[in-house]
């Protein structure tokens, strides 16, 4: 038993309620029978979130209490993460998605592992992670105006002139209202 330092009724039992053991190496889980694997695309509102299996259909996938909550700090679902859900072959859905449940959260090593797997096919997963990393990379975004690219270029030519004198120079006598800012 462990030593009651702080005194006082049920100081122990408070003490230990919510202290989990450290999981240092578990095991990683494959799929089985009705289980297949996923990225996660958007999270909607609640226990829900939008799927895309590994045999490329879209879903909904439902978060089992177990992953939320308290102890969900290592099991973050966010958009681009992989999971391994347990599709529902019971259900008989006319209209809307298809359902899924959450089975397993894989963390970034995981994930390696899986891809370096050679008896698994995890091309739609790996295509529609990559296509979430694509849209975040916001590099291919110029914002400029085209009057200002306009006014730019005839700047250009003026201080160059038709000469090929030195353009500070020739630019500066031409033009009263011209200022440089180089020269300032």
């Amino acid at each position: 038993m462990v030593k009651n330092k702080t005194g006082g009724n049920k100081s122990k039992k408070s003490a230990r309620k919510f202290t989990n053991p450290a999981v240092t190496n578990r095991k990683l889980r494959l799929a089985e029978e009705d289980e297949t694997y996923a990225v996660v695309l958007k999270l909607f509102g609640g226990q829900n979130c939008q799927v895309v299996t590994n045999d490329g259909v879209t879903r909904l996938c439902v978060i089992r209490n177990k992953f939320r909550g308290r102890d969900k700090r290592d099991n973050n679902i966010a958009p681009g993460v992989w999971i391994l859900v347990g599709v529902r072959e019971w259900e008989a859905r006319a209209k809307g998605e298809k359902k899924c449940d959450l089975l397993e959260v894989y963390n970034s090593i995981e994930k390696e592992k899986l891809k370096a797997m050679t008896g698994l096919n995890l091309a739609h997963i790996i295509q529609a992670s990559e296509g979430d990393d694509i849209k975040d990379s916001h590099t291919d975004i110029i914002f400029e105006d085209d009057n200002i690219s306009e006014n730019k270029n005839k700047l250009q030519q003026e201080i160059l002139g038709a000469d090929g004198a030195d353009g500070a120079d020739a630019g500066a006598d031409s033009d009263d209202d011209f200022i440089d800012v180089d020269e300032i």
